[in-house]
């Protein structure tokens, strides 16, 4: 099988051990933190002011903690006016961050970033912070990706993926155990994710929602099973690799 994008899909299984689910820790060396809100309320609005003293930055990023938040609008505003509406609307699980999102027009001069979001019913109130990442001086180089702590988790298998477009299965033993949580982080590389499907000892395929394109260093939410712990038969993947990437590698963990 042809590799050609350098990606590393990790797929966090958990069973009921009442033992607390891993979180992806960002590494945020480099980054240079904007500015960071605490989410009041159902539906909040709030403005980040930046202005000329911070510089230019080329790249920017949202980390959410503290609870689940519902993203509904970000808008940036650069120094000479024009606006920037990047589609990042989505439900974030407390602990994700948003891909990385490359600025038009390189290096900007930001004048405030706008954010409208609300809380998750039944949670806490979220905490957000914005982060940028300017191309030369401070913070150049690559922007670090996120690191996923897997201790204690075991690892069930992996599979390099190869070509446009592919599909991978990764078979689970019955020894293996019973499983209640997934999510998916990506690695080194950014990544389409086409379709997901998780086969297990008994009932029909089940297929969450997870269909997007990954940028480097992300990872999906937790996605809950139905019906509490589960034999898990095998998990089918359908990718693409997006263009200019590297190799790529698919690890299963669980706990």
């Amino acid at each position: 099988m042809r590799i050609t994008a350098t990606i590393a899909v990790v797929l966090a299984l958990v069973s009921w051990t009442h033992v607390a689910s891993a979180e992806v820790t960002w590494s945020s060396t480099g980054w240079i933190k904007l500015g960071e809100r605490d989410v009041d309320g159902r539906l909040d609005k709030d403005t980040i002011v930046v202005g000329k003293n911070e510089g230019k930055f080329a790249k920017l990023t949202l980390v959410v903690d503290k609870s689940d938040l519902e993203l509904l609008d970000f808008e940036i505003t650069f120094g000479n006016g024009d606006k920037h509406n990047p589609n990042v609307r989505h439900l974030f699980k407390e602990g994700a961050r948003t891909r990385v999102l490359d600025l038009p027009g390189d290096e900007r001069m930001i004048k405030s970033i706008n954010l409208k979001y609300k809380n998750i019913a039944g949670g806490g109130k979220a905490h957000v912070e914005v982060w940028a990442w300017k191309s030369a001086g401070v913070g150049a180089g690559k922007p670090s990706a996120a690191l996923w702590d897997h201790k204690g988790w075991t690892k069930l298998g992996y599979r390099t993926v190869g070509g446009k477009i592919d599909k991978d299965r990764i078979t689970v033993k019955r020894v293996k155990g019973t499983f209640e949580k997934m999510t998916i982080v990506v690695l080194d590389s950014d990544l389409d994710l086409i379709d997901f499907e998780v086969k297990f000892g008994r009932g029909p395929v089940w297929n969450p929602n997870v269909k997007h394109v990954f940028k480097e260093g992300q990872r999906t939410r937790v996605l809950d099973f139905p019906g509490g712990d589960r034999v898990i038969k095998y998990i089918d993947m359908k990718y693409a690799n997006l263009p200019g990437g590297g190799k790529a590698r698919v690890e299963v963990w669980a706990k």
